[in-house]
């Protein structure tokens, strides 16, 4: 007999907010609408339901830690290549997450040279971006 651990309500709603991180802050700074709305229907991100989103994740709490480290190392190194150079290092770390994230059944179709630079346009207006502020002027 194996006695396992559930992953917590809490470590579901932060991977959920760590793939709405890469699909607000993140992606449309390197990606069209277009591209990042495939991305979002070809992988459930729409939905918010982890389940649906890694469809290999049973719910432990040892999976959800894993997911939630595979998600930070890729938002860490995404983010820190825009200030220094891509070193072997960076593309180890990257290949690495992107590999155990498909283990849970989560396919990140995107190669570390893809966001070697942001978009030069500053104004980049995206529907997926969160907006500034919530007022309406």
């Amino acid at each position: 007999m194996k006695v396992v651990y559930a992953s917590t309500p809490e470590q579901e709603d932060h991977i959920g907010e760590l793939v709405q991180h890469l699909l607000t802050n993140i992606l449309p700074y390197y990606f069209t609408d277009k591209e990042i709305e495939n991305l979002e229907n070809q992988l459930s991100l729409h939905t918010g339901a982890v389940h649906d989103t890694f469809t290999d994740y049973n719910g432990t709490l040892k999976e959800a830690f894993h997911i939630i480290s595979c998600l930070q190392s890729i938002i860490a190194v995404i983010e820190v290549t825009q200030d220094e150079e891509i070193k072997h290092e960076h593309r180890e770390i990257f290949t690495r997450n992107v590999n155990m994230l498909r283990d849970f059944g989560f396919s990140f179709p995107f190669a570390i040279d893809q966001f070697k630079q942001k978009t030069q346009n500053h104004l980049v207006i995206s529907r997926y971006m969160r907006p500034s502020n919530q007022y309406l002027v």
